[in-house]
Parts: structure tokens; C-alpha cells; sequence
């Protein structure tokens, strides 16, 4: 895009009006190369997509259930957690941060954040398998 934009800037150079900033010219360029690409992808076909295969991926209603129910079980086991052990796997688990990150977020050493996390996992087992039960 950018490449793109820029080649149409040059191309248009004698149409700028050195009395107005550049940066507005630029980026209405660039706007307007992104508008147009998107639109080219929009209305191109693309070769081998057939509908029924892509539509017999999305999971059925049933699995679509079983998954709700299993987040739900999960979210009241957090619920029924510390709150260090429920930070420690939201952390890890439901914003994704590395072990050094979550260090630094809750300034301890990194071997501190894995056994928090080790046995805040073994915690949320406990609880999930006394609701089974």
C-alpha cells in the first residue's frame, strides 16, 4: 500500500499546492490507495472456495453448547478462586502474557510467577472437580 501510495504521489507532484502543508495531500493519497485495494479485494473471486465446504467447518450447534457450558464451568471456578491464583491464570491464559511479563506486572522473580501459576492451576482443578462431582 505504501509503495502504491507513493507511486501515485510522485505521479501527482506537479498538482500540489506548495502553499498547503504536504502531510494532508500525502495521506489523503494513501487514504484513498487503501480505499481502492480494499475495494479490489472485495469483488475478487477467489479460485477453489466453495461455500458448502467453508460452511460445513463452522462447528454445529450442539459443540457450540458444550463449549459455552465448559467456559462457564471454568468462569465460576475463577470465581470461586483466590484472587492472586484467579490474576495469575487471567494473566497467562486470557491475555496471553509471557512468564517475564507477568513478572515484571506483579514484580516478582519469574520462578515465583510459575509456581503462583502451578498452583493456581491445580486449584482451579480442585474446584472444577468438585462441581463435577
Amino acid at each position: 500500500m505504501a509503495q502504491d501510495a507513493l507511486t501515485r504521489a510522485w505521479a501527482a507532484r506537479d498538482r500540489y499546492d506548495r502553499k498547503r502543508p504536504f502531510y494532508p495531500w500525502l495521506y489523503t493519497i494513501v487514504r484513498n490507495a487503501c480505499r481502492d485495494a480494499a475495494a479490489r479485494r472485495k469483488h475478487v473471486a477467489k479460485p477453489g472456495l466453495i461455500v458448502e465446504a467453508v460452511a460445513a467447518r463452522a462447528p454445529s450447534a450442539l459443540a457450540q453448547l458444550e463449549s459455552q457450558r465448559a467456559e462457564a464451568k471454568v468462569r465460576a471456578g475463577l470465581a470461586r478462586l483466590s484472587d492472586a491464583q484467579r490474576e495469575v491464570l487471567v494473566m497467562r491464559h486470557f491475555e496471553d502474557l509471557s512468564y517475564a511479563e507477568m513478572a515484571e506486572l506483579l514484580e516478582v522473580p519469574i520462578g515465583t510467577v510459575m509456581s503462583q501459576l502451578y498452583r493456581a492451576r491445580q486449584a482451579l482443578t480442585r474446584v472444577l472437580a468438585e462441581e463435577e462431582a
